[in-house]
């Protein structure tokens, strides 16, 4: 009965079963020769054997002088799991041959009926060898889950089991939907087939190789779904170990978030060479892995094991060659939200990583010809290069970092290589740098990340060395002036995603100073960044102010402050804004007529008192004071001037001299993006054309 264990499928256990009941029939009853023929019947209500159990019996056994022949049927036989419960089994064989050494029938028929799987008049081959106990059986697939081909089993004490079967045309997806299936799929199998080529030995080496077309699966959340995939797998090997080789080499696949077009980014490969699955098979061993996505990447590993309580160990190397297939197939999805969510990318990477108990140990990089442009225009970098090797020890050698451009929100860099060193938990740079912005530079002294429970720990100190305002305000595209800006950075910090800079940074602009101080940025490559700073202004010198933004000619000095300034994606959202002359200005103070016709249209509910005849034929005021407050919250701007009147209005531009002009404003709550559109519109040409 040991011949019956582990045979597979339906149609060897039930001829194994044949075969123990025609030893029986032989052992009770040695045949006869003679010519009119002999019967023998045999009827056993129930047997019990071992895992196996049969009720309603019966053996025919018959000699003639055609030769001897078969036909045994039982009611019902339960067979070990998955194979269950056969009803209505039939066996014929009318050449049966029976001899001391071997009991053969190469022609047997069976018929049965196990619920999903039939048999109808399966031809079979049976062979018993009575002495050693051998078991051979071969025939033709039953078409079960839509397949042809043919199999063979042979078994004897000395080599255990050999099954081989070579199968075409498998229905994956009545596969899938059988109950003797030994697993449960996360997915349901639509379309596509499959060939088999199988040799198992219980002793020895064996080997499978699946050959799937145009799969499709999906599941019910629509998380998981492929069609029209091609793929391969192959093992082979023994107890010492196992190899496999497997491919998917058509068709597209979505794994949620990822998409990936395998006709157009090439196959997927897996070889793992030496696997050993130890215990209860939870904790894996491979010698060697290599996987190849396509052209663009590939990675190879050495010495890995695996268990649920240990994690990952392993040396690793990886090659990106198309480093944008890679990011868009692989890496935005899981990106999505992030600064770096967006990109278009290219280039070349390689490294290594050595890992314990999933943790890394050791890791080296290196980078080539790497671009990355955000499709928001926030920032980019192109010809990226560099190399950085890493302990979680001690430090790891000089390694350097570079690009041959960038931009940041506009501003751009020029070309630079700075030489760098990394630390267990961070990065530092190993000498002072300079980035060059247009004509000047941004000096780091000192620059480290140190990672923190808290996350990274940005430090660094450095500073500007003088732009040139007018090149900065042409690549920004903003209106042309002169000046520079300069200043010392002490330290820059990044915590929990917001950067934060001490010190203060002074810009020479129009003959004056602007100076920053309180500077931050939260979210800065988020969805709406957040900008906070505050300036003072000093003598700013209004003709080189209105020349630059084409305003209309005025002659003074401009001095104040920007205080809480807070933009939410570069839009002014809170602020208090106080601009006036100041009153040590000695120097001269006219405004033309073509400034106070703008101020008047810029402000809408503002008025410019003046007589009509002094509008008509006076260029130049002279004016004794001008300034402006505005206390901004949110989109409403609650404005003042450089006094108040009784009727409840404010002075803009307080007259001098004569002829004598005020510029008066009466609405206190200006609707703030409605000015920034008028200023827009007269710098635009559109406003008044009064000179």
């Amino acid at each position: 009965m040991d011949a019956l264990r582990g045979a597979p499928g339906g149609v060897s256990a039930a001829a194994g079963l044949v075969l123990f009941l025609l030893a029986g029939a032989v052992m009770a009853s040695e045949p006869a020769n003679a010519s009119g023929g002999i019967q023998l019947d045999l009827q056993i209500e129930s047997l019990l054997r071992e895992d196996l159990e049969a009720r309603g019996l019966s053996t025919q056994v018959q000699w003639t002088p055609a030769g001897l022949s078969l036909e045994m049927r039982a009611e019902r036989v339960q067979f070990p799991e998955p194979l269950g419960t056969l009803r209505q089994l039939r066996v014929e064989c009318g050449d049966l041959r029976i001899g001391r050494a071997e009991i053969r029938c190469d022609a047997a028929r069976l018929w049965g009926d196990a619920g999903d799987l039939h048999l109808h008049g399966a031809r079979v081959g049976l062979r018993w060898g009575r002495e050693a106990g051998e078991f051979a059986l071969a025939g033709a697939w039953p078409g079960w889950y839509g397949a042809s081909g043919d199999f063979r089993v042979h078994r004897d004490s000395a080599r255990g089991w050999d099954v081989r079967a070579d199968l075409e045309g498998i229905d994956l997806a009545a596969l899938a939907a059988s109950p003797r299936l030994p697993l449960e799929l996360p997915v349901q199998l639509g379309d596509g087939a499959a060939d088999l080529a199988l040799r198992w030995r219980q002793h020895g080496h064996s080997m499978a190789t699946l050959v799937v077309h145009d799969l499709a699966f999906s599941d019910d959340l629509g998380l998981q779904a492929g069609e029209e995939l091609d793929g391969q797998l192959r093992v082979s090997g023994d107890a010492g170990g196992w190899d496999v080789d497997a491919a998917v080499t058509k068709g597209v696949v979505f794994v949620d978030p990822w998409f990936v077009d395998l006709d157009a980014e090439g196959p997927v490969k897996l070889e793992a060479l030496g696997v050993v699955a130890d215990g209860d098979g939870m904790a894996l061993r491979a010698r060697s892995l290599a996987m190849e996505y396509g052209e663009a990447a590939s990675l190879t590993g050495q010495g890995l094991a695996f268990s649920p309580e240990r994690g990952l160990d392993g040396r690793f190397r990886g090659e990106v060659a198309a480093l944008g297939v890679i990011y868009d197939s692989l890496l935005s999805p899981w990106l999505v939200g992030t600064a770096l969510g967006e990109l278009d990318a290219a280039g070349r990477l390689g490294g290594e990583i050595e890992l314990e108990a999933s943790a890394p140990r050791y890791a080296r990089v290196a980078w080539s010809g790497v671009e990355a442009q955000d499709r928001r225009g926030r920032f980019g970098v192109s010809g990226a290069r560099g190399e950085l090797d890493w302990s979680d020890t001690v430090p790891g050698g000089p390694g350097r970092v570079g690009f041959e451009g960038a931009h940041l929100y506009g501003l751009p860099f020029d070309a630079f290589t700075a030489r760098v060193r990394t630390r267990p938990q961070g990065l530092e740079l190993l000498e002072a740098t300079e980035i060059p912005i247009l004509d000047g530079g941004l000096r780091v002294q000192a620059f480290s990340v140190q990672q923190t429970d808290t996350g990274p720990d940005v430090q660094f100190q450095g500073g500007i060395r003088a732009i040139s305002l007018e090149a900065l305000t042409g690549v920004l595209g903003w209106p042309r002036f002169s000046g520079q800006v300069a200043g010392m950075i002490p330290r820059v910090r990044l915590e929990d995603g917001d950067l934060n800079v001490d010190g203060r940074l002074l810009v020479q602009v129009f003959d004056g100073e602007v100076v920053l101080r309180d500077v931050y940025i939260h979210d800065l490559f988020g969805y709406a960044p957040e900008l906070g700073l505050s300036t003072q202004i000093q003598r700013l010198d209004l003709e080189l102010v209105t020349r630059a933004f084409d305003f209309g000619r005025i002659q003074g000095r401009l001095s104040g402050h920007v205080n809480d300034l807070v933009m939410v994606d570069w839009s002014p959202v809170h602020m208090d804004l106080e601009l006036m002359t100041p009153m040590d200005d000695p120097g001269r103070r006219r405004i033309s007529q073509r400034a106070v016709e703008n101020i008047t249209e810029l402000g809408g509910g503002l008025q410019a008192a003046a007589s009509s005849i002094f509008l008509r034929f006076f260029e130049n005021f002279s004016y004794r004071r001008l300034g402006f407050r505005c206390e901004l919250r949110g989109d409403v701007c609650t404005a003042s001037g450089v006094a108040d009147r009784p009727d409840g209005g404010f002075v803009l531009v307080q007259g001098g001299g004569l002829p004598q002009i005020q510029v008066i404003g009466y609405n206190r709550r200006v609707d703030w993006p409605e000015l920034i559109d008028r200023l827009a519109t007269i710098q635009a040409g559109d406003g008044p054309v009064v000179q």
